[in-house]
């Protein structure tokens, strides 16, 4: 003798489940008896997160499309666009980038959670911006990287992690010649 009980869940949404069963027997021709059953299903939540960089400089243009300037330190602007494609809100748990050159991992998680609030939750539909402007050296003829890294961790599920980048090179103007001797008397 089999009962049976079908209930809908979001299997996705970090929760565990525990079904408890009870059942008191009477047999017509024996002692009533008693039995009792748990059953609990802790689903793994998918993890998945994405990272996006630009840059732009203080009057919009693309880093990638700056023409070589005439004061070599610039404020650039640099975005951070996250994805959580779903289906699980996810607590960010490691954010850093690294501008090269200089170089150097820099955490910039403050910039999330004063965005959204500590912890930092990311649920789907996404992206969720953040943006830093940091001086930046145009005129070191090399070429200029930003990288990040993301990890996040969804409830009842191993993390995740993504990195995104943006690189550029800024021409160095051509060297000025030195003026062309008029000619001799």
């Amino acid at each position: 003798f089999a009962v049976e009980e079908t209930v809908d869940t979001d299997l996705c949404a970090g929760n565990t489940y525990t079904t408890n069963t009870l059942v008191d027997a009477n047999p017509p021709n024996g002692d009533s008896c008693q039995a009792t059953d748990e059953y609990t299903v802790e689903p793994e939540a998918p993890c998945d997160v994405t990272v996006e960089v630009t840059c732009v400089d203080s009057e919009g243009t693309d880093c990638d499309a700056i023409e070589a300037p005439e004061d070599c330190v610039q404020d650039l602007t640099y975005t951070y666009c996250i994805d959580n494609p779903g289906p699980t809100c996810m607590e960010v748990t490691d954010f850093v980038r690294t501008i090269t050159p200089p170089g150097g991992e820099v955490s910039i998680l403050g910039l999330l959670t004063a965005e959204i609030g500590n912890p930092p939750i990311i649920c789907p539909p996404g992206p969720i911006c953040v943006s830093e402007e940091v001086s930046t050296n145009l005129c070191t003829n090399e070429k200029i990287s930003v990288t990040t890294k993301i990890t996040a961790a969804p409830p009842n599920g191993d993390m995740c992690m993504d990195t995104g980048m943006y690189m550029f090179t800024v021409p160095t103007p051509a060297p000025t010649p030195p003026p062309t001797p008029g000619p001799t008397p």
